[in-house]
């Protein structure tokens, strides 16, 4: 990384956050392929497989960059993590599943795209590009269930546990590392804006599903005031 010179504490920053980039493709890399299972249509199978796809590529993309820092086996850094992915229980939960999760991908990545590190801001850039179609139907078919009242339970279930588990994968607001990668333009915002900015994006979903933003307490996750006073106890 030639344009950045970083003493050892900001490249194990830097690390943190590649580390935390490559639990999230490879969950969602895991999730998809769980999912494979419940799509039986052959061209839906297609488009799923075809993010899947995406996603190992990023990863060596990623790979790379890790070992320019000074990682090593990327996949063994995070592996602790990884043997602790939920995977979707049905066809409907991973439709809601994949919609939380790319717009959490997109949130994070948005984050990245002027990042100092130019190599990491193409991979950014290299998850903005993703085509999303697979998860834009599945979107359409969780919708569907929702405008049954009688499913919206269910639906708001199935919605509370991937809430918790994407806002946690994107990271702690306020702690020391996500000062420092501010400051060093490691990223444009910090932890808590890009958490705002995400559930900002997810409104139109909430509110086409009938869904409300549970409580961070009823999540066991951290938010940021403002959000914590706009949940749903």
């Amino acid at each position: 990384m030639p344009e950045l010179e970083l003493d050892e504490e900001s490249k194990g920053l830097l690390r943190r956050i590649v580390e935390r980039q490559a639990y999230r493709q490879l969950m969602l890399e895991k999730i998809r392929g769980h999912g494979l299972k419940y799509v039986p249509e052959i061209d839906a199978q297609i488009l799923l497989a075809q993010d899947i796809v995406h996603s190992l590529k990023l990863m060596q993309q990623i790979e790379l960059l890790y070992a320019q820092i000074g990682g090593s086996d990327l996949v063994m850094s995070v592996r602790d993590k990884m043997e602790r992915i939920p995977y979707p229980a049905s066809r409907l939960e991973l439709a809601v599943c994949l919609a939380l999760c790319d717009r959490a991908e997109r949130v994070a990545a948005e984050s990245y795209v002027d990042s100092r590190s130019s190599e990491f801001a193409a991979i950014a850039f290299s998850i903005l590009a993703m085509d999303r179609t697979s998860t834009r139907q599945g979107e359409e078919l969780f919708k569907g269930f929702c405008s049954e009242p009688g499913n919206r339970h269910a639906a708001q279930q199935m919605f509370q546990r991937w809430l918790a588990i994407t806002i946690q994968a994107m990271g702690r607001p306020g702690t020391q590392g996500d000062e420092r990668a501010f400051a060093l333009g490691l990223r444009r915002q910090k932890c808590g804006d890009s958490l705002r900015q995400y559930v900002e994006d997810l409104k139109p979903f909430m509110s086409a599903c009938h869904l409300v933003l549970p409580s961070a307490a009823a999540m066991g996750v951290e938010l940021p005031k403002e959000l914590a006073g706009q949940a749903s106890g």
